[in-house]
């Protein structure tokens, strides 16, 4: 990973970039983003195409044999503190790549996505299922407008 001139799109603190995946610095913030004008280009990519992309970032691979779940939460464009939540079997930064590229994406996060700001896990998929909404609710309480956290 490198250094990068990128400043993050939620703080403005220093990034570090791997790929097409920038990391913020700031212990406080955490977002990720991916650059959204390489990723697009992925849409009709393969599988084998995807996949370098995901090594390239130094993305985790998922464990083989054990089925683990994350929680997580991407910001969104347009409307002041609207944010998603949703719940995957991947690691966090390929479910947002696949949102981004239209893969299985909520409509919310294909169009609107700007970082992906903290996700928990992983857990096991009844723990995923229940805190998702618990997620949801919790950011409405704090008043953010949430799309997802069915």
């Amino acid at each position: 990973m490198k250094v990068s001139s990128q400043l993050c799109r939620v703080c403005n603190s220093p990034t570090t970039q791997a790929g097409f995946l920038y990391r913020c610095n700031n212990s406080s913030c955490k977002s990720v983003y991916w650059d959204k004008f390489k990723v697009k280009r992925l849409a009709s990519a393969s599988r084998e195409e995807i996949n370098a992309v995901l090594q390239d970032a130094k993305v985790p691979e998922p464990h083989k044999g054990s089925k683990t779940y994350y929680v997580y939460v991407i910001r969104l464009r347009g409307e002041l503190n609207s944010v998603y939540v949703g719940m995957t079997g991947l690691h966090p930064y390929a479910r947002y790549l696949n949102h981004l590229i239209g893969n299985r994406a909520s409509r919310y996060a294909r169009r609107r996505a700007t970082a992906l700001v903290e996700f928990e896990g992983p857990m096991t998929r009844e723990a995923a299922l229940s805190r998702e909404p618990e997620k949801a609710a919790e950011l409405q309480s704090r008043g953010y407008i949430v799309y997802g956290g069915h």
